[in-house]
């Protein structure tokens, strides 16, 4: 077995070793397509170096990407994404993480840090091995099937409103309770976020109004997986406000699975809003921070 350099022509084994590894997590996660490695291993600056394709003969077995990262407080920080290795070779993780570490170190690394979900099948368990701390959760999240939460017979609430953010009058309206709801986004910025969300492509937007008061919003767009959208986090700005919620995911879900999404992306945002998804069947599930420190 040998490590071999990157090469264009190397994503194509790339991506079916991915393929392989995922098949029988509990959810595919998010990974970079083909087309998209391509263009980010081509940019500027790029290190074919930290990217560890391992080979049997023609066959790929496993592969590691990791870069360097910023100096925080006196340390020299590397990272890794995740160590795919295919079913039955095992043994090689040792020479895996040794090549990894290596090629860190001889950058400067001091330490390393990663992240990784209790549902990517080995790899929690793999990082504990190889000597990595689970430091905290960064965030939770849902993976949400479209064919098992809409409901055939749903209905829209008559406070919904649809919206087109290309139109002046709801684009304001929208603007006043996206700034309440997402207080890191100036008026300044505003245009700037609006602009992402277009090469987004929107699938559906829409604001829920009483007596002329808007109380929350929902947004589903298209994901870079097929068939997988995502949806934006839901404000819910008063207490009694909670069943909004709800209404919105039903809303959403029925919208995805009639654009044809079998999934939806959510992010919990507010950490105090998990309470309000108690009815709703999602389950979210946490990520972790890790940590390798280079003695």
């Amino acid at each position: 077995m040998e490590f071999k350099t990157y090469e264009e022509s190397r994503l194509k084994d790339l991506g079916e070793l991915v393929k392989e590894v995922v098949k029988d997590w509990a959810y595919d996660p998010w990974y970079p397509s083909m087309e998209q490695l391509k263009e980010v291993y081509s940019a500027e600056g790029f290190t074919p170096e930290t990217r560890h394709f391992l080979y049997d003969g023609d066959k790929l077995v496993a592969f590691l990407s990791s870069a360097i990262e910023d100096e925080v407080d006196g340390v020299q920080w590397g990272s890794i994404h995740m160590p795919f290795i295919r079913n039955g070779y095992e043994k090689v993780q040792e020479k895996l993480y040794d090549k990894v570490i290596g090629v860190l170190k001889s950058k400067g690394a001091q330490a390393i840090r990663t992240s990784s979900r209790p549902e990517y099948g080995y790899i929690p368990e793999l990082l504990k091995e190889w000597g990595f701390e689970n430091k905290e959760e960064t965030g939770r999240r849902a993976i949400i099937s479209t064919s098992k939460l809409a409901d055939p017979k749903y209905t829209k609430p008559d406070y919904f409103k649809e919206i087109d953010l290309k139109n002046e009058k709801d684009l304001n309206l929208f603007k006043k309770v996206y700034l309440k709801a997402r207080t890191e986004v100036t008026k300044e910025n505003f245009d700037e976020t609006m602009k992402i969300f277009a090469e987004r492509d929107l699938t559906i937007s829409c604001i829920i109004a009483k007596k002329d008061e808007i109380i929350s919003y929902g947004l589903l767009y298209k994901a870079d997986q097929p068939k997988r959208s995502f949806m934006s986090s839901i404000p819910v700005f008063k207490e009694n406000h909670g069943y909004v919620l709800k209404d919105i995911v039903n809303f959403m879900v029925n919208k995805a699975k009639e654009t044809g999404y079998e999934e939806i992306y959510h992010q919990l945002v507010d950490l105090k809003n998990e309470k309000f998804y108690d009815e709703t069947g999602i389950e979210f599930t946490p990520s972790y921070r890790y940590e390798l420190k280079f003695d």
